[in-house]
């Protein structure tokens, strides 16, 4: 008996699956490019990097389909998908710790505590309670907290009593004071201050530690959200009813939203390039690592997560495990031993906390 003939597709069919087959490939080379270009020059490559595990998996089945019915087109796809393999570990990871020097070790942890409102119990007191409990289990040297919210500034020296040294920046809310970031240190904080942004309730502290001898800077930074932040935007596809109009008015305002972020980012680091501390960024970028931001904040610094993380990188709850927008970025000879990001439920961020070795 003769080989059964592949029934043909009609023509609109075959039209229609290449031009599927092509602008699946197409998008995912742009999210490739989200991690170089500057919003700047370009936001456009930006809006597919918010997507690129998404793209990935539409191509990877494009890719199943195509080699079943043996489609010739097909190698466009698989060529497309290689770049992928590099991207992998910024988002998923199975290795060894990579060791450095020997040294002391510091535990830190950086939490997007989403003003003590975001999480399973909503009740502000309660959520405190849960938290602190948490970071004495934890035993963190070192804590940078975004979205603090504070019923008045006097109350802050009131919170957290196991750190007794603490420096924070907090905007006025219609509720009164306030909101913003603080950080804790059981080390000494020997010089702080401030990175405000014009025209944004984002910001970035620092606070320079004495640990056994030696400053360490970090900083603690939030930035550019503005209602219209990659979790923002998460938020209001999920809440929504229209969620095509959605995707078209966020989409339109996320690129003035990139580029702030991005005079936001050349701000720290020109602050941070202008001391001789070795300064460890943490906090939530509001960005993943398919971006501008990530790739412009790790050219001279590691992230944790990528030296001794495993699993999955997730550091936001809804949409989990692809979202990634929280890290603790450090400079060589520094070092990770221990990289996690516990699944508790106190806000719609999961903390990341990391043991870094200051040789």
């Amino acid at each position: 008996m003769g080989k059964k003939k592949k029934k043909r597709l009609p023509w609109p069919v075959v039209v229609f699956l290449r031009l599927v087959i092509v602008s699946a490939a197409v998008a995912l080379l742009f999210s490739y490019l989200s991690a170089y270009i500057s919003p700047s020059i370009s936001s456009i490559p930006l809006f597919f990097g918010l997507y690129f595990i998404p793209l990935v998996l539409l191509n990877l089945l494009i890719l199943s389909a195509g080699v079943i019915r043996k489609a010739g087109i097909i190698w466009i796809t698989f060529i497309v998908l290689l770049p992928s393999i590099l991207f992998a570990e910024l988002f998923i990871r199975w290795g060894e710790v990579k060791k450095g020097d020997q040294g002391i070790a510091l535990k830190v942890c950086t939490y997007n505590v989403g003003l003590f409102s975001q999480g399973r119990d909503k009740s502000y007191e309660n959520t405190i309670r849960d938290i602190n409990n948490f970071l004495k289990q934890e035993s963190l040297s070192v804590v940078c907290l975004q979205e603090f919210y504070a019923k008045d500034s006097a109350s802050v020296t009131e919170l957290f009593p196991q750190y007794p040294y603490r420096y924070f920046h907090l905007f006025k809310s219609k509720k009164g004071p306030g909101f913003g970031n603080l950080t804790l240190s059981k080390f000494p904080i020997v010089n702080s201050g401030s990175l405000t942004f014009k025209g944004s309730t984002n910001l970035c502290i620092f606070t320079d530690i004495e640990h056994y001898g030696k400053r360490i800077r970090f900083y603690n930074t939030h930035l550019e959200s503005h209602s219209i932040s990659f979790t923002s935007v998460m938020k209001r596809m999920r809440e929504s009813e229209k969620v095509t109009e959605e995707i078209y008015d966020v989409h339109d305002k996320l690129a003035g939203t990139f580029r702030k972020r991005a005079l936001q980012v050349d701000s720290i680091l020109r602050h941070a390039a202008a001391t001789e501390l070795p300064s460890i960024i943490c906090g939530d970028l509001n960005d993943t690592p398919m971006s501008y931001t990530y790739t412009s904040l790790t050219s001279e610094r590691k992230d944790s997560f990528r030296q001794s993380g495993k699993g999955f990188s997730a550091t936001y709850s809804f949409l989990w495990p692809m979202l990634r927008i929280d890290y603790i970025l450090y400079p060589a000879p520094i070092w990770s031993t221990i990289h996690k990001t516990p699944r508790v439920e106190f806000s719609d961020h999961f903390p990341v906390i990391s043991e870094l070795i200051i040789p």
